[in-house]
């Protein structure tokens, strides 16, 4: 109330007021965490705050505004989930301290100096604002665990996830990859080769940057997953991610006038990447076995529909919709040829086989990585033609916008991310559970 004071009396500009309530109330509960003896009951009551702030954030009834924001309610939400997880007191606090410290820091500073702005999914950015949140999260680190290496590396993948927030999604999103990654990283000495990797892969994010087989706000994205599969377990693990990279850049240079032609963004890297890598801490964090599979599964899901799409749409002359089996236009969403699924189907045990090798499975674990892909690839087409927005352009069904189009068919906000995204973990969390309670 006394920011709300300030704010409408003019003695405090708006932005700087809700930067100011974020560090006083997020601080506060981290000396409410740290001083508590029940995680449990602590967990439940932010649990029970959370909805009533999602309450007040719906009003608008603190500090209105026109860009309505659940931030205030994402927050305890967040610190309640993490009192609930297997882990370390000191991983919440650090989660506490970067969402308070350098999330307003990054944020008021970036939005006041920070020039270009990018767009990063739907917020805009400033890479001055990432690097004053990067030297915050790096400096709370010492505090917690002293002068070390792998400072640089905790506090890379909150600041870069921060890049990737909607409407005060980050308040949700930053304290749980910040926690767990802390958790999973503070034992850890990162070695040489794997300093090296990521040197490597910063400059070939550079250069594929340059020859726009990804766009700045992908290559953010790209770093960001690189980073969160190169450390915990080492750089084998990042190569089932490269192959599909590289192939999928690969085959999408095949079309001319390719909706990646201009590079991938975030929004296609996350949407075809960011399962596979939860999928890839989940197993960093817990070494179970199914959680590989997953991580395997999910990118042979991505690989098998890019390469079906892109050689289907190169090489197929009948096209038809997966679910009337009409005819239609080669390329669009829901649309299957023979020699597309049959190349998707190659793909995908191709990358089974490779997986085995790389990571010496046998066959009951090979298997589900085979058909996991197969299905993924059948479920994105189904799903592309119920569901994906479809438009009506001077007399022909498209899924590409322009002032002259009409929609016709799906929903109006499932774009083909949207579908590459929901098929992988529709998939990937029914086979999971099938690993788990079935097998």
């Amino acid at each position: 109330m006394v920011t709300k004071y300030f704010t409408d009396n003019k003695l405090l500009a708006f932005e700087s007021g809700r930067k100011i309530l974020h560090i006083v109330a997020i601080l506060t509960c981290g000396i409410v965490v740290n001083s508590s003896d029940s995680k449990t009951e602590l967990a439940y009551l932010f649990i029970f705050f959370s909805v009533i702030l999602a309450y007040i954030a719906h009003k608008n009834l603190i500090i209105p505004s026109e860009r309505k924001s659940y931030g205030i309610a994402l927050f305890p939400l967040a610190f309640g989930i993490l009192l609930l997880a297997p882990i370390s007191i000191p991983s919440v606090l650090f989660a506490i301290f970067t969402l308070g410290l350098s999330d307003a820091l990054g944020g008021l500073i970036g939005l006041k100096y920070g020039f270009p702005k990018l767009t990063f999914l739907y917020e805009q950015k400033s890479w001055l604002g990432f690097s004053i949140f990067y030297m915050t999260t790096c400096a709370i680190a010492f505090y917690f665990i002293g002068f070390h290496p792998v400072v640089l590396i905790i506090a890379a993948l909150p600041s870069l996830s921060e890049l990737f927030s909607y409407r005060g999604s980050d308040n949700l999103t930053i304290p749980l990859v910040a926690a767990f990654w802390y958790e999973i990283m503070v034992q850890k000495t990162p070695n040489v080769t794997e300093w090296l990797w990521l040197v490597i892969i910063i400059f070939m994010l550079w250069l594929v940057y340059h020859k726009k087989w990804l766009n700045a706000t992908g290559s953010a994205a790209a770093l960001m997953l690189a980073i969160a599969i190169i450390f915990p377990l080492g750089p084998l693990f990042l190569l089932p991610m490269a192959i599909f990279f590289i192939i999928g850049s690969l085959t999408s240079k095949l079309i001319p006038k390719h909706k990646d032609a201009s590079g991938r963004d975030a929004f296609q890297v996350l949407a075809n990447g960011l399962t596979a890598v939860i999928c890839f801490l989940l197993f960093a964090f817990s070494n179970d076995i199914i959680f590989l599979i997953a991580y395997l599964v999910s990118i042979n899901i991505s690989l098998s529909d890019t390469i079906s799409s892109d050689i289907g749409t190169y090489f197929g002359k009948k096209t038809y919709d997966i679910i009337t089996w009409k005819p239609v236009k080669s390329g669009l969403s829901g649309g299957i040829s023979i020699i597309g699924t049959v190349s998707g189907v190659l793909a995908a045990i191709l990358f089974g086989l490779t997986s085995k090798f790389i990571f010496n499975l046998d066959l009951t674990q090979t298997i589900p990585v085979i058909l996991g892909g197969i299905t993924g690839m059948f479920i994105d087409s189904v799903l592309g033609s119920l569901i994906q927005v479809k438009y009506l352009t001077n007399g022909q069904l498209t899924e590409d916008y322009d002032l002259d189009s009409k929609p016709v068919k799906g929903l109006t906000w499932v774009k083909n991310d949207s579908v590459n995204f929901l098929s992988n973990v529709l998939v990937v969390l029914l086979l999971i559970i099938y690993l788990r309670f079935y097998s």
